[in-house]
């Protein structure tokens, strides 16, 4: 099974053109793909409903999105009635499979005095994956600060650790007060074994790094727990330093960073086979890491 993470910059690539289907090409092939920074009703993507054109690129995938920052963005129409519109920025999930139930869970924000800021947060969809249902996230943490990074990651774990108790999006008796409140529909799976896949603005050994793979068995060898997480970099990677965010006119850093990860349960470990960084693609500001397990 292969997997990708993209954060597709809204569609705007290296030479600066916005163009979502150059960005959505990178990802073909993949079996469950997670994308960072989608856009509906933004200026700078032309007012675009972005999630609704990546699903009509993409028609045989089933798929979610996750708007974690959302504000009024409507209008009076010619004929003086209100055109309700959100203005909405979020992540993406879309899988070969049915994504059974999702959840979007807004992550931890401290109010900035300098430089911009917003609500980020987290996309999790359980993925149907023949025999072996996955718990997967897409997810963007703050590109602001390591503090506030490290409240998203910790909470982000917990979300994840809390799964265990919750169970299904429904469960015990579905026919309360004589309604099917399940509509006739299976219980959906809930499993624990996740992926969480995105853009989490840090490189490894940072504070907000090590809140996710704080018992990384990778860090002292390879006893993989259940309820733990590691870096699929540090697991399966194909060698050198991994960067997913090279260095460009608009950011000229001495060399590229490895912001974006594939963190896996440890369910999943042993079941890692390979990851790597697409360094061709060019359309977004971001390169896209692909992890592969043996499913």
């Amino acid at each position: 099974m292969r997997v990708v993470s993209y954060n597709i910059q809204y569609g705007v690539g290296k030479d600066g053109k916005l163009d979502l289907a150059r960005a959505i090409r990178s990802v073909a092939g993949a079996d469950i793909v997670a994308l960072q920074e989608i856009e509906r009703n933004w200026l700078k993507s032309g007012m675009a409903d972005q999630a609704a054109e990546i699903a009509a690129l993409m028609p045989d995938y089933y798929w979610v999105y996750g708007p974690f920052f959302d504000v009024d963005a409507s209008r009076h129409g010619a004929d003086g009635r209100i055109e309700n519109r959100r203005r909405q920025h979020g992540t993406m999930l879309l899988a070969r499979w049915p994504i059974r139930s999702s959840r979007l869970f807004p992550l931890p924000k401290l109010d900035n005095a300098s430089g911009l800021g917003f609500q980020m947060g987290a996309l999790e969809g359980v993925v149907d994956v023949p025999g072996h249902p996955i718990r997967v996230y897409s997810v963007h943490l703050s590109s602001l600060g390591s503090e506030e990074r490290r409240l998203q990651a910790e909470a982000l774990k917990r979300i994840w650790r809390l799964t265990a108790d919750e169970g299904p999006t429904w469960s015990g008796e579905v026919g309360l007060a004589g309604v099917d409140w399940s509509d006739g529909e299976p219980m959906p799976p809930a499993p624990v074994d996740a992926l969480l896949l995105g853009d989490f603005n840090c490189e490894p050994g940072t504070p907000e790094y090590r809140a996710m793979v704080a018992d990384d068995p990778s860090l002292h060898g390879r006893a993989f727990y259940r309820m733990s997480l590691s870096d699929s970099w540090a697991i399966a990677g194909g060698g050198g330093e991994g960067a997913t965010y090279p260095p460009s006119a608009a950011y000229p850093m001495p060399k590229g960073q490895r912001i974006d990860y594939g963190f896996v349960s440890g369910g999943l470990a042993p079941k890692l086979r390979r990851a790597w960084v697409d360094e061709q693609a060019q359309g977004s500001d971001h390169q896209p890491y692909w992890i592969e397990l043996a499913i």
